[in-house]
């Protein structure tokens, strides 16, 4: 066991005894001791082992304890030994010392010490109290140890808010005193103070000094000592809420009378401390307590509620009180903390207790028998319902009830018996009211009867009748009229007597309010509101003898009516049958019957005699009163039937003597509280009287007594006021353990608002006066009375800003207990400024509200207004009293003469607003259709005032979609979250704004903020701009690309996928089908659906069965900015997967469907992907592949859905052909031509196109009889000839037939052709379409027809296909229209976009042109990875063609490794061998591939010396010139060659040394895996690429203003002439880049690309060239002058130009003049002078007979010559600032072929040329020679002699001796070629990225 060490290290007792086996105590002490007086205590070991151990022990350190010497001693178990210590103190105090005590197992340390006589207290240092309550005390514990020697006296010093409790003053030694701390913090603060503790010795107190004080005072014991306890703490204010409620209301809602309702309310402690609490009742702020009872209470109504915790409250509600509204205000408060007021309200909701019926007829019935009818009580109610038919008496009367009295249990009934026995022949009526305690009216019971005899009979009595005479009482008539023939007069003397009108026969029963059915039940018999009246109802015969009578008492009845009447009083067993066996009448009245005269009355004389002694009895005795005319039916107007009347008189007495006994009676409730009402109304409450004895009690109900004990307001009138309280009734007799209940009415007619009626009942039971029962009634009668704004004299608006309306709510609180209507007024001269939203309204009874008050200013000043109020008692329909009894309700001011009474006053200030929204403008950017977007828009109020605004927005139509959808549904689109706020000063609001648009187009709304008040100016409105592009989901087809055996053009497919239409319905709007079917789940509904959408039909087109697939890419853009996603659906989709077994459906299926199931069970279509997405401006490839496994058509319907967009059907559809036949077809059947004007000499060609889906060669012929025919027809004339009319047309291929149409009329043709399909020469198949072209008046409008290519057809490739590596820049080369002979071009960019593949192409105009009329540059070719290459389209006709149609590129593939691995080697011929400088050691020496030799199949072996080889390739990189060299000249395809190791691969046949370099396997080596590393990847796909051509060469097409657009060939150079000289001039163009800035070729080549520009054709001096077409100067300078511009701008172009005249002809090949690789090489100065031959050779072809040169004149004669021609010099044609002047040409002339004469000097645009004077002899019969001169360089004249031998001049001069004049027409067509060629290398140099296009062009400046 490890030990455990104490204090200081020291281990305790018990752990050295289980460790060392040795015990001893803790330490040695010494308590009483004296300085130098030595004192000894021993140290006792006890060895408590089984086993001898031996001990030492070591001395203590310090020099007061001493021991003896330390020998080792040994102990035996169980003994001790005791160690003596000495103590030598030499000065009083403490000493502490430690002996070690030393064991075989260890050692351990013993204590001593000495103590001195010191107060010494142990008092904790610090106590925190944390958290605390306000104003509420916490307290902590202390404990106060005296560690001292002496008895210490204690006492405490702190300063609030700490205070400390001390149970003692004193503290004995050792001993502990518990100390309260008391914290009471007063603010939330943190609060730190020192409490001090202060002891002092209180031993010696009273008693003589030590003997040792002289030594005590020596050493100077400390007597008072202080002890400080940092004391803190936080006060904090704690907070009671309930959660999510800021004022916390309780509601019981409707409560039945009686019920104790319960209900909790949670309240929450939100901090950290506890929050003691008190609930109270709210006595102040004008609350007006209930009256007592009260009806809240609430347990507990004290507490704490623990830091965040919660408390559950229990509210409590009964009331006694029947319809009444309670209010009531609980305050909970802390002590320190803010009250939390909690408001409770309830109504008291009446008993819901009604009778089965609400009369009893029993109907014609003889008399001398007892009748029963049965009734039933329902309690509607959740407590039982006390009733008592008060007017009837237990088992007595003529109507008699078993259960006069009873409770009907909840939610139960009762059935009560109804007995009646009569035995006088007369009608009976009876009206039983059945109070219900807690009930809000009594309840009516019509107790009818008809009883007849023998002899007597009267007219039967219903229900009816009683409800005609009411209704007929209620408006006001007293009686029925008499009869008219039988009228009496009438006695003006009696004032009851009043006319009568007619009534309805039939009356309905009207409802009575409670107040009148009260009233009719406690109305006083005597009433004179009565039509039969008793002088007295209660009679009281006091003490009785049951031997004799009583003595008599006289009741007087009185006949009010003015009839006779006649009265029987219903005695048992005389005039009615008897209840109970041998009943005898408590009363005896004399008579018992007798007639009553109109308006008279009669006396009848009572008696009483009780049956029985020491009794209390009592009883009701009734008499029946009818009219007499009543006793026969014979005498009986049923019209005018009065019932009879039932008057009772109630009669008690008793036979006890003078015997009184203590009272037996138990109310209910002792005090009873009145509803508060307003004076002149009535309210009633129901007391319950119970006997609880076992024998019967009578009661008597002395009038109330005033106990208000002057709570009247001193100012009333000082005689007794009649106290407003009755019951009713008055006395009776209570059978053992029954119950009365009686009617209580409280009707007061003057108010004393708070200071209530108080009154006391004196019930007096069994006579006994001197104890008499109290019942205390109280109520209060208000008179209208509200508060504002907690009474204040002035409210005070906040600053509002002028022209908007602040508002402020008002408490209005309704101080009164009954309900109130108030009318708040301002002066109608303040109501622009102030005014209230609602200004009326209604308040229950103490009830608050709050109205809002509006404050609107018009400018910036301060304004006021008094505001007063009316207000009104709300009328209660159930206190509304019709009749005669409405006599008895006091006449009350009416409601509307109320006086406005001042409230308070309004103030408010105006100032100016500033509200601002943000953002300002809000573009939601596209939103899809029928989608709901919501959005927020802050409205920033910057200033310090609130802001009213109004919200409002109008729709914006954009032009350009105004006609999309009307205003309405844009105004219905759009919803704002209100439409009317406020900002707070420096404060926001958000404005919600949803935007659901129904459908697609450019919204735009303009919502307008507008400050603004209910009155007053506006403010200044603030605009927010707010736009939606609406879109739907939709897709467009931007691209389609087509894979297939057979040519099919794009044209062709886009025509035939319908693509225009399908683009054109997605672009349309989303109709219902569309929306049911992506909505739809049945598979019934999605196949009905699904044959309602629009179709279309998508043709693959025909190929042979077996073919290679026909895929087609439809390339499929979102266009919108909504990412779209879509789905193919196809018949197996929209079907079950899984089928049932039972669910065999295949005989119900037609052959259409059974075609679809097996297309796409055999999977002959497919489509991927089936589904994707698309992401806003993305694009998707969809592969639709069309397998041609089987022969025949082909149709699958496929649903094409774009979700929550559009769908469509389409139906693919294809056709596969026999293997072994072919099959012929056009575009369409009907082919439309173009329209051909009329008087034309010959129409224009065009071309049909013919093509050959099948196989196998198809020999074809057209049938020219249709064509004959058709030309008979039209006057013999040849309007249609076709070229060629036969021919063999290859398998899966096209050609196109060319049609001449020449109209003679205008009008329409149309002309069958038929096509044979030939097989061994005889037709096997044909193929028939009609050829359909219009003739039309060139003055009139050309008809309109439809072009070969769509319109939508895309210009070139959308996206890369996958699997294509190839793309044109362009797809469409438009060359417009064009005259006859014009030579046009157009060119596009073939561009290789693989990095691996080097691309051999060929172009296949697939005879669209006629020979000659096409030319491709080049036609074919390579281009290595990743290159580009330029090809030139140009067309001339000489004949008017019209043509529109696809020329094919074929592609070919070969992987950059395989390149050059050719097994048919062509070998060297020896003649044109080069010498090798050098060879390669490294590969064999293989010729170049590329350029067009490689395309025409001739491989001419390229010598090293010409290459650029990579060692070169590095020299010229090292240098600037070099990279410059390069970068002007070296082309991609230059780099591929067959030295370069990674562009080819060695040839197969070398072995394994060739692969030492290359890293490469020998395929025939032992490794497996070496032919899988050389197998190349796969290649992109070789389908053909297709430009469309489209082109009109006429000269009707071409206006006259535009012919000089065109270069226009001559009509005496023919196209054979033209096609001779192609190969001669293809040499020379392909050395142009060799002559490129060298010698005066350089020159002239760079004056004619410049001079290609000409206003016209050239003059002749004989018969000269025709003219034709010629480019104009502004088409040639919009083309170069970028390029020649920064040429011109360098300060060294003119000594360039005067250095390259200069240069001679340079005699070293450099490597940038040499021969492109491939090309004949030849060295520069034989190809300048090939050139020149040439020029030469062409000059003199076109000159006629000018061939040899004529010798140059002389200075003078060629000025001379000069002169006399400056006429023709100053009309030259031909003018360019770049250039030389040219002049018309002349003819060659003996005598001054040639004349010099000065130039223009300072022309600022270079050298200029003019023309010579014509020569007079020789050259002019010739026809058609020119010549041209040039003149001195900088203007002057140049003389023939040695000082020109240096100029450009001569360099001139001797070109035109030694080749002669130029021919203009030979010189403008090579001009234009050069320009073009300029053109091209330009245009290449931009997509190669060589020149910067962006670069400003610089300004021309002059020469130096």
């Amino acid at each position: 066991m490890p030990a455990h060490y104490g204090n200081n290290g020291q281990l305790s007792r018990d752990e050295r005894v289980q460790l060392y086996g040795i015990d001893c105590e803790d330490q040695v002490t010494w308590h009483d001791w004296t300085p130098g007086v030595e004192s000894v205590n021993d140290l006792v070991l006890q060895n408590v082992a089984l086993v001898t151990q031996k001990v030492k022990f070591k001395l203590p350190p310090t020099k007061e304890f001493d021991m003896p010497y330390p020998e080792p001693f040994k102990l035996a178990p169980g003994m001790r030994k005791s160690i003596p210590i000495s103590f030598r103190p030499s000065k009083y105090e403490p000493h502490v010392d430690q002996v070690q005590i030393i064991t075989k197992g260890g050692s351990f340390y013993v204590t001593v010490k000495a103590t001195v006589k010191d107060i010494a207290l142990f008092v904790p240092p610090f106590i925190d109290f944390g958290l605390c309550p306000t104003a509420e005390k916490s307290e902590t514990h202390i404990d106060v140890y005296n560690t001292g020697t002496l008895k210490a006296s204690v006492r405490w010093h702190a300063r609030p808010p700490f205070t400390v409790r001390c149970p003692s003053e004193s503290i004995e030694v050792g001993q502990m005193l518990r100390c309260v701390v008391e914290f009471e913090p007063q603010t939330a603060s943190v609060f730190d103070a020192l409490v001090v503790c202060e002891a002092r010795d209180s031993s010696g107190s009273g008693s003589s000094a030590p003997d040792d004080d002289t030594m005590l005072s020596a050493v100077e014991p400390s007597q008072t000592k202080s002890y400080y306890v940092k004391s803190t703490g936080v006060g904090k204010m704690p907070h009671l809420c309930v959660p999510g409620v800021s004022h916390p209301e309780v509601h019981f809602g409707q409560v039945f009378p009686g019920n104790r309702t319960p209900k909790t309310l949670e309240i929450l402690n939100t901090t950290p401390v506890r929050a003691t609490f008190r609930v109270r009742a709210l006595h102040d702020h004008g609350e007006v307590m209930p009256l007592p009872p009260v009806p809240f209470s609430v347990s507990p109504e004290t507490g704490v509620v623990e830091p965040n915790s919660k408390f559950t409250l229990t509210f409590y509600f009964q009331s006694h009180t029947v319809k009444e509204h309670a209010c009531q205000r609980f305050q909970i408060t802390t002590p320190g903390g803010v009250p939390l007021v909690v408001k409770c309200s309830a109504f008291s909701r009446p008993m819901e207790v009604r009778l089965s019926t609400r009369s009893i007829n029993f109907g014609e019935i003889p008399a001398g028998k007892t009748y029963s009818r049965t009734l039933q009580i329902h309690n509607d109610s959740d407590r039982p319902a006390p009733y008592h038919f008060i007017n009837a008496d237990w088992k007595t009367g003529v109507f008699c009830f078993e259960r006069p009295q009873g409770v009907v249990p909840a939610n139960s009934f009762m059935v009560v018996t109804v007995f009646f026995g009569p035995l006088a022949p007369i009608n009976y009526c009876k009206q039983v009211s059945c109070v219900v305690k807690g009930a809000l009216a009594p309840l009516t019971l019509h107790l009818i009867g008809s009883a007849h005899t023998e002899k007597a009979r009267p007219a039967r009595l219903d229900q009816r009748h009683i409800d005609l005479f009411r209704d007929m009482q209620l408006h006001g008539v007293r009686e029925h009229p008499p009869p008219p023939d039988s009228q009496p007069k009438r006695d003006m003397a009696d004032e009851d007597d009043l006319p009568e009108p007619e009534h309805t026969k039939h009356a309905p029963a009207q409802a009575c309010s409670a107040t009148q059915t009260f009233l009719e039940m406690m109305l006083p018999a005597d009433s004179r509101q009565r039509d039969i009246t008793l002088s007295m109802s209660d009679l009281d015969f006091g003490s009785c003898s049951t031997l004799t009578l009583s003595e008599k008492q006289v009741v007087t009845i009185t006949n009010r009516t003015s009839q006779k009447v006649m009265v029987t009083w219903m005695l048992p067993g005389e005039t009615r049958m008897s209840c109970v066996p041998d009943e005898r009448s408590l009363l005896s009245v004399y008579p018992t019957s007798c007639d009553i005269a109109p308006r008279g009355s009669h006396d009848f004389q009572v008696s009483f005699r009780p049956r029985s002694e020491c009794s209390y009895e009592g009883q009701i005795l009734e008499a029946v009163v009818y009219q007499k005319i009543n006793r026969t039916f014979r005498l009986v107007d049923l019209q005018r039937f009065t019932p009879p009347w039932m008057v009772a008189i109630k009669g008690i007495g008793h036979t006890m003597g003078v015997t009184r006994n203590d009272p037996r009676l138990d109310i209910a409730e002792s005090h009873v509280r009145f509803r508060a009402c307003h004076p002149g109304e009535r309210t009633y409450q129901i007391a319950m009287l119970t006997n609880p004895g076992d024998t019967t009690i009578s009661y008597r109900i002395l009038p109330p007594i005033d106990a208000s004990s002057g709570e009247v307001a001193a100012g009333l009138s000082g005689l007794p006021e009649e106290v407003p309280f009755r019951a009713w009734p008055v006395q009776g007799v209570i059978p053992p353990h029954q119950f009365h209940l009686v009617a209580l009415e409280f009707a007061p007619t003057r108010a004393h608002n708070e200071n209530a009626f108080v009154a006391n009942f004196q019930i007096v039971v069994d006579y006994n006066d001197g104890q008499p029962k109290t019942l205390r009634v109280s109520g209060r009668a208000w008179e209208p009375k509200v508060t504002f704004c907690r009474g204040q004299s002035m409210v005070t608006f906040p600053p509002t800003c002028s022209g908007i309306a602040s508002s402020m709510e008002c408490m209005i609180r309704n101080v009164s207990e009954v309900p109130i209507t108030y009318e708040c007024k301002i002066p109608t001269r303040f109501r622009s400024l102030f005014w209230f939203a609602s200004s009326i309204g209604q308040l229950g009874p103490s009830e608050s509200s709050s109205i809002v008050a509006h404050f609107c200013p018009n400018s910036e000043q301060v304004f006021s207004a008094p505001l007063y109020c009316v207000a009104r008692c709300v009328e209660d329909p159930d206190n509304t009293v019709e009749g005669p009894l409405k006599a008895l309700m006091p006449a009350t001011a009416h409601a509307a003469s109320a006086t406005p009474t001042y409230v308070l006053q309004f103030v408010g200030h105006g100032k100016g607003p500033a509200i601002s929204l943000e953002p300002d403008s809000l573009d939601l950017g596209a939103v899809r259709a029928c989608d709901e977007v919501t959005n927020q828009v802050i409205i920033l109020n910057s200033s310090n005032l609130t802001v009213h605004y109004t919200v409002s927005f109008e729709f914006v139509p954009s032009n350009d979609h105004c006609s999309e959808f009307s205003p309405a549904v844009g105004m219905q689109a759009l919803q704002l979250g209100c439409s009317d706020g406020q900002v707070a000063g420096r404060c926001t609001e958000s404005l919600d704004i949803i935007f659901r648009p129904p459908r697609r187009g450019l919204y735009q709304y303009r919502i307008i903020v507008t400050p603004k008040g209910d009155h007053g100016p506006s403010g200044r409105s603030i605009f927010l701009m707010f736009k939606a592009d609406v879109q739907y989901p939709f897709i467009q087809i931007a691209d389609l690309r087509t894979e297939a055996a057979t040519l099919q053009p794009q044209s062709m497919m886009w025509t035939q996928f319908q693509v225009d239409g399908i683009n054109t319905l997605y672009r349309g709007e989303v109709s219902e089908i569309e929306r049911r079917l992506q909505a739809a789940i049945g598979i019934d509904e999605k196949k009905e659906l699904v044959a309602q959408l629009n179709s279309f039909q998508l043709l693959f087109g025909t190929s042979a069965a077996g073919s290679t697939p026909t895929v087609v890419y439809l390339t499929l853009s979102n266009p919108s900015h909504l990412r779209i996603t879509f789905s193919f659906q196809t018949p197996k989709d929209l079907n079950l997967e899984n089928a049932p077994y039972w669910c065999d459906e295949k005989a119900l299926v037609d052959d259409r469907e059974a075609h679809f199931s097996w297309v796409e069970e055999h999977n002959i279509y497919d489509i991927q992907p089936r589904s994707g997405e698309i992401l806003p401006g993305d694009f998707l490839h969809v592969k639709m592949t069309y397998h041609h496994h089987s022969i025949g058509t082909h149709i699958l319907p496929v649903v094409f859905n774009v979700h929550r967009g559009r769908s469509v059907l389409m139906y693919l559809k294809a056709h596969s052909v026999a293997p072994n036949v072919g099959c012929l077809s056009v575009r369409s059947s009907v082919v439309s031509l173009q329209p051909v004007p009329l008087h034309v000499e010959r129409g224009t060609t065009q071309p049909v196109e013919l093509t050959n889906s099948g196989c196998i060669a198809a020999p074809w012929r057209i049938d020219m009889q249709s064509i004959f025919a058709f030309n008979m027809d039209n006057y013999d004339f040849e309007v249609l000839s076709v070229t060629p009319v036969e021919g063999v047309l290859q398998p899966q291929s096209s050609t196109f037939l060319h049609f001449t149409f020449t109209p003679l009329e205008a009008k329409s043709y149309s002309c069958p052709v038929r096509i044979e399909m030939l097989k061994d020469g005889r037709a096997a198949e044909e193929l028939l379409f009609e050829l359909r072209a219009d003739g039309y008046d060139p003055e009139q409008e050309r008809p309109a027809t439809e072009l070969l290519f769509p319109a939508n057809l895309p210009i070139q490739t959308y996206a890369p296909v996958p699997g294509c590596g190839a793309a044109l820049s362009i797809e469409i080369l438009d060359f417009d229209c064009c005259p006859v002979r014009a030579m046009a071009s157009r060119m596009l960019v073939l561009v290789n976009y693989t990095s691996e593949f080097v691309l051999s192409y060929k172009w296949e105009p697939r005879e669209l042109f006629r020979a000659g009329q096409l030319q491709i540059e080049p036609s074919s070719g390579e281009l290595s990875p990743e290159s580009h290459c330029i090809i030139v389209f140009r067309v001339c006709c000489d004949e008017p063609v019209d043509l529109s149609g696809e020329i094919a590129c074929f592609l070919e593939w070969t992987h950059i490794s395989a390149y050059g691995q050719s097994s048919d080697m062509r070998e060297d011929k020896p003649g044109t061998s080069v010498e090798y400088l050098a060879f390669h050691s490294d590969h064999i020496h293989e010729p170049m591939r590329t350029g067009k030799s490689f395309v025409a199949g001739e491989q001419k072996h390229i010598s090293v010396a010409n290459r650029l080889t990579v060692s070169r390739f590095r020299n010229l990189m090292s240098t600037a010139a070099g990279q410059k060299f390069l970068n002007e000249n070296l082309h991609r395809t230059a780099l591929l060659a067959s030295h370069i190791p990674t562009m080819t691969a060695p040839r197969m046949g070398q072995g394994a040394a060739m692969l030492g370099s290359s890293g490469l396997l020998s395929p025939g080596g032992k490794d497996g895996t070496a032919r899988a590393l050389l197998q190349p990847p796969t290649p992109p796909t070789s389908n053909p690429l297709y430009v469309r051509i489209r082109a009109v060469v006429a000269d009707w097409e071409v206006p006259a203003e535009r012919r000089d657009e065109f270069l226009v060939l001559s009509s005496r150079r023919g196209t054979s002439e033209v096609e001779k000289e192609d190969g001669d001039y293809s040499e020379l163009l392909q050395t142009r880049r060799a002559l490129r800035g060298s010698g005066g070729i350089g020159g002239g080549s760079t004056g004619g690309s410049a001079g290609f520009a000409a206003d016209g054709p050239p003059a002749t001096g004989g018969g000269g060239a025709e003219s034709g077409g010629a480019l104009g100067p502004d088409l040639v300078v919009g083309v170069l002058e970028h390029m020649l511009r920064e040429v011109i701008a360098e300060d060294s172009f003119g000594m360039i130009l005067d250095n390259m005249l200069l240069e001679e002809v340079p005699y070293f090949v450099q490597y940038e003049d040499s021969a492109r690789p491939g090309d004949q090489t030849k060295p520069v100065h034989q190809l300048v002078k090939d050139a020149m031959d040439l020029i030469a050779r062409d000059c003199q072809g076109g000159c006629g007979g000018a061939s040899e040169a004529q010798p140059p004149q002389t200075t003078e004669a060629s000025a001379a010559g000069a002169g006399g021609t400056s006429a023709a010099a100053a009309e030259a044609t031909w003018s360019s600032p770049l250039l030389l002047d040219f002049a018309p040409p002349l003819a060659a002339s003996d005598a001054s072929p040639l004349g010099l004469r000065g130039g223009a000097a300072g022309s600022g645009a270079g050298p200029r040329i003019s023309a010579p004077a014509t020569a007079a002899k020789g050259g002019g019969s010739g026809g058609g020679g020119s010549g041209w001169s040039p003149t001195s360089v900088g203007g002057a004249s140049v003389e023939m002699g040695g000082a020109a031998d240096e100029s450009p001049q001569r360099y001139w001069e001797d070109t035109l001796q030694q080749y002669g004049e130029i021919d203009l027409e030979t010189f403008r067509r090579d001009a234009g070629e050069v320009m073009e060629d300029m053109l091209l290398e330009m245009v290449d140099d931009v997509i190669a990225g060589r020149l910067n296009w962006m670069r400003p062009m610089p300004r021309p400046r002059a020469r130096r």
